[in-house]
């Protein structure tokens, strides 16, 4: 079995294409809203790999949350490629009510459990197996893409947010994959702070929800970047936020630079800046500290000495 797979990713949905040209068998997954304009940008997508032969299709809907008609002109495009069969996971109820409501419900065959799909349409164990794995990692997928919602937050319409996501998108994937990133000083960057530290704390320190979890993560990334933003750079967006992180067996250690106008010693034992935030980021990590900024990396917009603010987690 040599399964290709393709993922896609818009505000508020996420998707994943699993298939196996030799089987002729062709997974989707969704995953959010399947809102009309990320449909119609995934059906461009989706159509360079299935007008050239004819797949059968398993679609996955278990983790949609809505349906636009253009979603459901989707299906129905999909179902001009299929060869014998498109299977449809059942959906949620609120979904299934879009069906019925367009009589559509009785167009397509619905499986409750990826078992079935042996019986009904002869599909492998190894294609029922990788289903189930796949649906399973979409949902974590899903509750992760927590940094979506705080993009979204930054923008009164859809149409915005859209227009926005292409530049945010690369600093998500530095996010993901680096172990430093770069930000400018705006609050809509506050996504990208977060994805980054949900990384370190998760995955790097292994920290679980339990001792710090996703609200408490999302509160520190807010937090700073308002720190950075207001008392740093006077809200002018040319600034530039850095942060890095170091492990070992004892203690994690994250770092956020700033370059703007740097702080007082005065202020900096009974408050982060004149705001609140030390106190409630001393109830995250076990100690913070603040100093000024390197040296040697000041980079962008540059109003003073700058400032570092190190948290440290103690690792059990």
């Amino acid at each position: 079995m040599e399964i290709k797979k393709e993922e896609y990713e818009f505000i508020n949905f996420y998707t994943r294409f699993l298939y196996d040209e030799s089987q002729g068998i062709f997974i989707i997954i969704f995953s959010g809203s399947m809102d009309k304009q990320p449909v119609l940008e995934l059906q461009e997508k989706i159509g360079d790999l299935i007008s050239k032969r004819k797949f059968n299709f398993i679609i996955d809907l278990s983790n949609v949350t809505y349906i636009s008609s253009t979603g459901l002109g989707f299906l129905m495009y999909i179902m001009k490629f299929r060869k014998n069969f498109i299977f449809l996971s059942s959906p949620p109820e609120d979904i299934l009510k879009a069906f019925k409501l367009l009589d559509m419900d009785d167009l397509f065959m619905f499986y409750y459990n990826p078992t079935e799909l042996k019986e009904r349409a002869g599909v492998s164990d190894e294609i029922i197996n990788l289903l189930e794995k796949e649906t399973s990692e979409i949902k974590t997928i899903h509750y992760k893409n927590r940094w979506v919602r705080i993009f979204r937050e930054n923008f009164a319409t859809y149409g915005e947010a859209a227009k926005e996501i292409k530049k945010i998108l690369p600093y998500i994937l530095q996010a993901e994959n680096a172990d430093s990133i770069s930000i400018p000083s705006d609050e809509k960057y506050t996504c990208v702070l977060y994805k980054f530290l949900d990384k370190v704390i998760r995955k790097k320190a292994n920290i679980n929800s339990e001792e710090i979890d996703d609200t408490l993560v999302e509160l520190a990334a807010k937090e700073l970047i308002t720190n950075a933003i207001k008392h740093a750079y006077d809200y002018n967006k040319d600034g530039i936020i850095e942060i890095n992180y170091k492990i070992d067996n004892k203690q994690l250690e994250i770092d956020v630079i700033d370059y703007g106008k740097g702080f007082s010693p005065q202020k900096s034992s009974g408050s982060l800046r004149p705001s609140a935030g030390l106190q409630l980021l001393k109830k995250i990590f076990n100690n913070v500290e603040i100093d000024v900024a390197p040296k040697s990396k000041k980079k962008g917009l540059i109003l003073g000495k700058g400032t570092t603010i190190r948290l440290i987690k103690s690792l059990k």
